[in-house]
């Protein structure tokens, strides 16, 4: 997974602006857990971008999603690995760019490494909230955002990473960048949000997006 190229930010975007998804299997975190956390990080991206994010049923989905064991690992092909800062922790997921390839668009999570409680540290597990937002923004086309490490997009996942602050959610870069590529919000998608300050950010994203864009 390249970091940023120059100024490049992203590579080419998915001409489409709704991306179905669906799940190869639950993770081990259960069907429920694991439902609500990935809506979620969906939620975090169409909330300030032009792009909807639709599950479906008959196998046509963009996004695959699958929770795999080191054994299943090892014979993924990986685009996007990544690491804690302890080495020995190994890949945690990883995300495809858009293409046109089987695999394009796919998220991929260790399986056995899943938490999800908000803050994870010093046990080799994260969390999956964190995790599938840095993901999906590969998913959609952005690169790793190396201009501040403390970012979602960041090139290694930081062990306590908190989702209930408001400045660890997404950057004002990575918000510009999307809405670069995809165009800002047309709309407002309300989903299984519960946390006050997370809704408090991303309603102000959504709100200075379209300020931006009548400009």
């Amino acid at each position: 997974m390249p970091d940023n190229i120059g100024d490049k930010k992203y590579c080419t975007p998915w001409k489409q602006k709704v991306l179905t998804y669906d799940f190869q299997n639950y993770s081990s975190l259960g069907k429920e857990k694991t439902l609500n956390e990935i809506e979620n990080t969906f939620s975090v991206w169409q909330n300030v971008c032009n792009l909807k994010f639709e599950r479906v049923f008959d196998g046509s989905q963009v996004i695959n999603i699958a929770f795999l064991t080191d054994n299943e690992k090892q014979n993924a092909e990986i685009n996007c690995p990544y690491k804690r800062n302890n080495k020995k922790s190994g890949t945690l997921a990883h995300g495809f760019y858009p293409g046109n390839s089987t695999l394009s668009g796919d998220l991929h999570f260790d399986n056995e490494r899943l938490s999800d409680q908000k803050n994870v540290s010093g046990d080799g597990k994260f969390n999956l909230f964190s995790v599938a937002v840095h993901e999906i923004g590969h998913c959609i086309g952005l690169f790793h955002n190396t201009e501040n490490k403390d970012r979602i997009m960041r090139t290694i996942y930081k062990p306590g990473f908190s989702v209930n602050n408001k400045n660890k959610i997404l950057s004002e870069s990575d918000i510009k960048t999307v809405q670069e590529m995809y165009g800002a919000a047309k709309h407002v998608i309300v989903t299984a949000i519960f946390n006050s300050n997370k809704a408090k950010v991303l309603i102000k994203n959504i709100k200075k997006g379209l300020k931006d864009k009548k400009g």
